[in-house]
């Protein structure tokens, strides 16, 4: 006899399997116009400024999204690329070990680099790991943006 406790039980993993399809996890050199569109809206990065990507991974098939996004930029700084009514520049610090090292995704080549950057809490429980590295014609950026 299968009472009213037992039921629930046993349909349970069903309800499960089904609402565990979070999304879909995407990786690309070559990142579109929607995808940079995504990140210059979760990561604050200003509208104006101009970049050019170099990387993106995002891992959204569990139950929070992370982010990994390279580009390149001509602006002056940390301060005309991120919203800073938002994003807290000033504690930008340099160092090696802002960012980590993803096994198996080459463009991101943080390694050993001495970046600018620092952690950046945001809005609704999401943080960000900001690396920039001054380059001859701008900024190289690394972020990873996670929520939890």
């Amino acid at each position: 006899m299968m009472t009213g406790r037992t039921l629930i039980l046993s349909v349970l993993p069903l309800v499960l399997a089904g609402c565990l399809d979070f999304g879909e996890d995407e990786e690309t050199t070559t990142p579109t116009v929607k995808q940079v569109a995504r990140c210059r809206a979760k990561m604050y990065l200003k509208k104006s400024m101009k970049l050019t990507p170099l990387g993106l991974r995002l891992e959204g098939s569990g139950i929070d999204d992370a982010i990994w996004f390279k580009f390149r930029t001509d602006v002056a700084g940390p301060a005309e690329t991120f919203d800073t009514s938002v994003v807290d520049v000033t504690g930008f610090r340099e160092a090696t070990a802002v960012l980590g090292e993803v096994k198996g995704l080459k463009w991101w080549d943080v390694k050993g680099k001495r970046l600018l950057g620092g952690q950046v809490s945001l809005p609704k429980a999401r943080f960000m790991n900001v690396g920039m590295q001054k380059t001859d014609d701008g900024w190289l950026v690394y972020i990873m943006w996670h929520e939890t």
